[in-house]
């Protein structure tokens, strides 16, 4: 029996959680770089902080974002024919990433912090949670 293909509502689901995502990626990435700054000086430019970014501990936590955005344009790109089962993984994935808690996973303790630090993130948080419904 074939695996259901991605249905054009989840396909839909994923492009707007997708860019929701890369939006809030921007605005924790601003943070943390402004954090680095402060305790190491300037980044040099571009090059360097794509350097950081992929390198450093500092933005280490970042990466889970980061790779689920690629999961998803991985999962909604023509070439490849996703299943429908890809799109509730991603879901369940984001849904669960998604959640600031003070008890949970380094990720989810940090991205807490930033919500609760940071108006604009916690802003797109609650928009992201209202896609997400957690």
């Amino acid at each position: 029996m074939a695996e259901q293909p991605l249905t054009a509502d989840s396909r839909k689901f994923l492009g707007e959680l997708r860019d929701l995502l890369l939006e809030q990626h921007k605005l924790l990435l601003d943070r943390e770089r402004a954090e680095y700054e402060k305790a190491h000086g300037p980044i040099a430019g571009p090059g360097p902080l794509l350097t950081l970014v992929i390198e450093d501990p500092h933005f280490a936590w970042l990466r889970q974002i980061s790779m689920l955005v690629v999961e998803i344009d991985e999962a909604l790109s023509p070439r490849n024919n996703a299943a429908q089962r890809v799109a509730e993984a991603l879901t369940a994935r984001a849904r669960e990433m998604m959640r600031p808690d003070e008890q949970g996973n380094d990720f989810q303790v940090r991205y807490s912090h930033a919500v609760r630090e940071a108006p604009e993130i916690g802003t797109l948080q609650g928009r992201i949670a209202k896609l997400l419904e957690i």
